[in-house]
């Protein structure tokens, strides 16, 4: 039996329109690549971090790394729920990410947390905009994307105060 058999081959949860459920699918799939791929770029950023608070913000990068991995796992089990079978794979993930990717190199720590927190800002932005439409179809998936919105914008004001910015 395969995973998509395996998948559909039990009772799914009911949607008010079923024919929704690839919908839902492939809107968790995106918000699932951009997430992957925050956490790829946080540890890349983490490896390259330089200046007097480079410890500090290497620490909170595994804190947010972590936090991204955690939400990811969340999104995907919630389209496995529904019957959609998420592809996290690094080609997907590269082909997919709509995150902006940074240069391998040495950044001032002041520097990574401006170009982390401009990327935190867009992917919470793109979640925000799919909670009315996905919200339309299932609420529940609604409530898992208004946690990662949540997650997202909590992170915005962590870098934000970092960088001496009112919160």
């Amino acid at each position: 039996m395969t995973m998509d058999s395996v998948a559909n081959s039990v009772q799914l949860p009911p949607l008010d329109n079923p024919n929704e459920r690839a919908a839902i699918g492939a809107e968790l799939q995106v918000v699932l690549v951009d997430l992957i791929d925050l956490s790829l770029i946080g540890k890349q950023l983490h490896w390259s971090v330089i200046g007097a608070a480079a410890h500090g913000v290497h620490l909170f990068l595994d804190e947010l790394v972590d936090q991204w991995r955690e939400l990811a796992d969340v999104v995907a089990e919630r389209a496995v729920t529904l019957g959609f079978i998420p592809d996290g794979r690094s080609s997907m993930v590269a082909t997919g990410s709509r995150v902006e990717p940074v240069v391998v190199q040495s950044v001032a720590d002041h520097a990574v947390v401006w170009e982390l927190g401009r990327r935190v800002a867009a992917v919470a932005e793109r979640v925000r905009a799919r909670l009315v439409s996905v919200g339309g179809a299932d609420l529940v998936t609604q409530d898992v994307l208004i946690r990662v919105v949540e997650m997202l914008e909590k992170q915005q004001w962590l870098l934000r105060v970092q960088l001496g910015e009112k919160a």
